[in-house]
């Protein structure tokens, strides 16, 4: 017999796929009904509108997308500051290419945005946390100094934000934002470095490209 998590699994999936093929403007409540052989009604037990649903979808793809950059923490033969600048453009690549050419998936995140602007809160949390823990490991090895570093990791964050689901703010291709945040990490990085390394300050470089960015993005 089907749980109640089972079910709520099965409304998921079934959105998934409609938002992704037809829309989510196009999709009705009585559609994800029938896909899963159930009454509208039913549907209406779990959530309480289409949006709510869509809301859960976006943040799922919010969380799956932290929890690929959170890898780059357990790396031990790379510097604090490599690890923020990977784990920022991580994140960049991940969400870029979860949105490039789906029209559909960027519809929704857009109404999903509007209408439920609080989508991200778990997500960016566990971002905030992730940074601090770079920013910690670096000032305990002497390479950043910083007197907060809940603060800086909020700066950090409120900086970048561009970088997180980047169609959702401009029509900028993909190599124009890697140059573009190159370019404010080094700004950022010489902020917190520590004072006897800013004579040597080398600018931001762009990442190779990791598994993760490359990773299987498809929805649905």
């Amino acid at each position: 017999m089907a749980t109640t998590d089972d079910i709520r699994e099965q409304i998921i999936a079934a959105a998934k796929e409609r938002f992704g093929h037809y829309g989510y403007p196009k999709t009705t409540i009585s559609e994800l009904a029938e896909d899963c052989a159930m009454s509208a009604g039913n549907i209406y037990r779990f959530f309480a509108g289409k949006i709510d649903i869509a809301s859960e979808i976006a943040r799922r793809e919010g969380l799956e997308a932290i929890r690929q950059v959170e890898n780059l923490l357990q790396c031990p033969y790379r510097t604090s500051r490599q690890r923020l600048e990977e784990m920022i453009y991580s994140d960049l690549r991940y969400t870029y290419h979860l949105l490039e050419n789906r029209p559909k998936v960027l519809e929704l995140a857009q109404i999903v945005i509007h209408e439920r602007p609080n989508f991200q809160v778990e997500r960016l949390r566990r971002e905030h946390k992730a940074i601090s823990r770079i920013l910690q490991d670096g000032a305990k090895t002497g390479e950043f100094e910083m007197p907060n570093v809940a603060r800086v990791a909020s700066a950090i964050q409120s900086a970048t934000i561009k970088y997180r689901f980047a169609q959702l703010i401009t029509d900028q291709p993909l190599e124009d934002l890697e140059r573009e945040l190159a370019e404010v990490l080094t700004l950022l990085v010489r902020g917190i470095i520590a004072k006897s390394a800013v004579p040597s300050f080398p600018p931001t470089t762009i990442p190779e490209i990791t598994p993760i960015d490359t990773a299987d993005v498809s929805v649905g």
